[in-house]
């Protein structure tokens, strides 16, 4: 993807549209007193085949349109990034590595073991972690940590919205149904199959396959003669299930969770793998339509060149958002007004609306997506609102 910019008046214009949203953050005091920056450290995947080169323009993007307008209080907004990658060890260790540094909030971490490992650091410093790790348990209630919030869909509504589209628009009696063996996809494997059983589909072929899986084949084969099938895993397994599906002619509609953005992101798979293909996200700006969504497909574009955004980093942009506005109405960068803060600031995003609940979760919708026309070609099926943060 390019890096050229434009100066076309509709791509000034949708900037403009971003930045006044930040407009308000120079109109209060921060209450430290306080010139230097406010720094947010940014704990993503930086190595390995994550590392996407695409991976930090939604941050790098809103950290601009916050800045154009002053920053906060006069204070610019930094970040710099942590190789957090996916397991609990790399998690802890660009924690402990961020914390040294002083930040003001952390943002990221993708995983649900990284979160529970890294979360006894994070109750004794205090700091404001921004996750979007989907399980439940790392609700407030099961966490045990205040300062901790979420600002992406929970397991419980992604399995809840997928299964209820299946049922409702497939009507599968039969279905396979594969997960990885890490917790996060194991209970959303739980959670599917409580979804089909209440759905009426009584016949469910499961199979778990560990995250470093390279040979899908028995599960393929376990699946002949479904109705559809449902995969919950990562990027790499999801795809390699998609590649193999096709190879061994297994044609039944496939639905997968929200990695089929970093798939359809990152060209994993060709067109003819796609076929058939649907998953749920947490939104897909290019098809949203709302205001906020078409003003930052038009500054994504007026920065990184025409062509589609990568419908899996939209989140990161809204992220850097609501910390922002959590600043701004905390009156300080202080970790105790923040978190108190996010406790109760309302953001209106790219991607719709962020509220925290009961258990610090600050967004609860989801979209169903139809891949099966690529990445150009991808059509919004379904929007699902006010989703609960818990199954049950």
């Amino acid at each position: 993807m390019s890096h050229r910019r434009s100066t076309k008046p509709a791509a000034v214009a949708a900037a403009a549209v971003l930045a006044a949203a930040a407009a308000g953050c120079g109109d209060s005091g921060s209450g430290s007193g306080s010139n230097e920056p406010i720094k947010i450290a940014w704990m993503g995947a930086e190595s390995g085949e994550y590392a996407t080169k695409d991976r930090h323009y939604a941050i790098d993007l809103a950290v601009e349109h916050i800045n154009a307008k002053g920053g906060i209080d006069g204070r610019k907004v930094e970040y710099k990034p942590y190789d957090g990658g996916l397991t609990p060890q790399q998690g802890v260790t660009a924690v402990k590595k961020a914390l040294a540094d002083k930040p003001t909030a952390i943002v990221g971490l993708a995983t649900t073991a990284q979160v529970k490992a890294a979360a006894p650091l994070l109750k004794s410093a205090g700091i404001p972690t921004m996750h979007f790790a989907q399980s439940h348990t790392l609700g407030k209630s099961t966490l045990k940590v205040d300062n901790v919030f979420r600002y992406g869909p929970t397991e419980a509504m992604q399995t809840h919205a997928l299964t209820d589209y299946m049922v409702k628009n497939t009507k599968p009696k039969k279905v396979g149904l594969l997960a990885s063996t890490d917790p996060g996809s194991d209970e959303a494997a739980r959670l599917l199959r409580a979804g089909l059983t209440a759905g009426g589909v009584t016949n469910i072929v499961e199979r778990r396959v560990p995250q470093t899986a390279t040979d899908l084949t028995e599960a393929v084969l376990a699946f002949r003669g479904v109705d559809a099938t449902v995969s919950w895993s990562f990027p790499t397994i999801n795809s390699l299930f998609l590649r193999q599906r096709g190879q061994n002619g297994l044609t039944a509609p496939h639905f997968g969770d929200n990695s089929g953005g970093s798939i359809l992101g990152g060209n994993l798979n060709p067109p003819a793998e796609l076929k058939g293909y649907h998953y749920v996200i947490a939104c897909d700006p290019d098809l949203s339509g709302t205001p906020e969504a078409k003003a930052y497909v038009q500054a994504y574009q007026a920065k990184y060149g025409p062509g589609p955004t990568n419908p899996q980093l939209a989140q990161g942009y809204d992220g850097f958002r609501v910390l922002a506005a959590a600043i701004e109405k905390a009156g300080s960068s202080e970790p105790e007004a923040v978190t108190k803060a996010l406790e109760s600031v309302q953001y209106q995003g790219v991607c719709g609306t962020y509220k925290a609940d009961a258990e610090n979760d600050l967004y609860h919708s989801d979209v169903i997506i139809d891949a099966s026309g690529g990445l150009a070609g991808r059509k919004l099926l379904q929007k699902y609102d006010n989703l609960t943060s818990r199954a049950g």
